[in-house]
């Protein structure tokens, strides 16, 4: 009976205390100190929003993002993180045509952090603002063109795009580029869409505005070929009394597809006519046999007119 009676108070007592721990919120504090304790952390890719007189004036040089690096309490920064609930801005709004060196603000940031945006400051150009058309050139890897055909032309639709941009930079322009990313072979025409890269003379890119910033190119391929002599040469031995006076091939030339460097390597194609059993004058059906490297040709066969007479 004793033991149960210590049993029971030791219990009340557990209870007890319990419960003065938990009105006191001991165990709230303690699963809270990590979320109090100070800590730094780098937010990447924050937006940039740039404030200036974008009717009148291009501004080139502001960086589309920017990394700010935070510092304060842990689920502060964890929420700020997440949510996103700040802003950097690059304010230029009373700034005429010039180069400026402007520090980023950060803005709607809670005041229990400090921060730090890297870079600090960026270095930027406003000048004022000029749209000018530019026609398009296509860009198209030969490496792009299967074997066996070639290219034949391009049509870019539209033919023209208009760059925005101070005229320091549109005076920089020497290309406007479509610029197609697939990468499949093309043995047929195609259309594709482009993105369009304005560049200097030095391929460097410009910081400019496009519109419109893709455009669609018509790609006209065709197979490689050549046409190329026909030349008759005989075959077989003839009779003692008979003489082979001429052979006419009744197609003179024949077009013959290929990689183009075997083409360029051919400039006609020997036909041998058989003569061995020919006593008179005689037509023959004579197949082509096409050079090594010579995919096809727009005929298969020839007629070849024997002239012969007997001594």
């Amino acid at each position: 009976m004793l033991e149960s009676k210590w049993g029971l108070r030791f219990v009340a007592l557990i209870l007890a205390l319990l419960m003065f721990l938990s009105v006191n919120n001991v165990f709230g504090s303690l699963f809270s100190e990590n979320a109090l304790k100070n800590s730094n952390q780098i937010i990447e890719d924050v937006p940039v929003d740039t404030v200036y007189d974008s009717k009148e004036l291009y501004l080139s040089g502001a960086p589309k993002t920017v990394d700010v690096k935070v510092s304060g309490p842990q689920s502060t920064i964890l929420r700020a993180e997440k949510l996103l609930n700040f802003k950097v801005e690059l304010d230029l709004k009373n700034k005429s045509v010039g180069q400026y060196k402007q520090n980023f603000k950060v803005k709607g940031l809670s005041d229990d952090l400090k921060y730090e945006v890297i870079p600090k400051r960026a270095n930027v150009s406003l000048q004022e603002k000029v749209s000018k058309k530019y026609p398009i050139e296509a860009e198209i890897n030969q490496s792009r063109i299967a074997s066996g055909y070639e290219l034949i032309g391009e049509t870019v639709n539209p033919s023209q795009v208009t760059i925005t941009g101070g005229q320091d930079e549109l005076n920089k322009i020497a290309y406007v580029k479509a610029t197609l990313d697939d990468t499949k072979q093309l043995s047929e025409d195609t259309t594709e869409k482009a993105g369009i890269s304005v560049l200097d003379s030095n391929l460097n890119k410009l910081d400019v505005q496009i519109r419109p910033d893709t455009v669609n190119v018509k790609i006209k391929v065709q197979k490689s070929s050549k046409k190329v002599r026909l030349n008759p040469v005989t075959k077989g031995s003839i009779s003692k009394d008979v003489n082979i006076n001429d052979i006419q091939l009744n197609k003179s030339e024949v077009k013959v597809y290929g990689p183009r460097n075997v083409l360029d390597g051919i400039d006609s194609i020997d036909v041998p006519v058989d003569v061995s059993k020919v006593e008179e004058n005689t037509t023959k059906t004579v197949d082509l046999k096409l050079p090594n490297g010579i995919d096809d040709a727009e005929f298969k066969n020839v007629e070849a007119k024997i002239n012969a007479s007997k001594n």
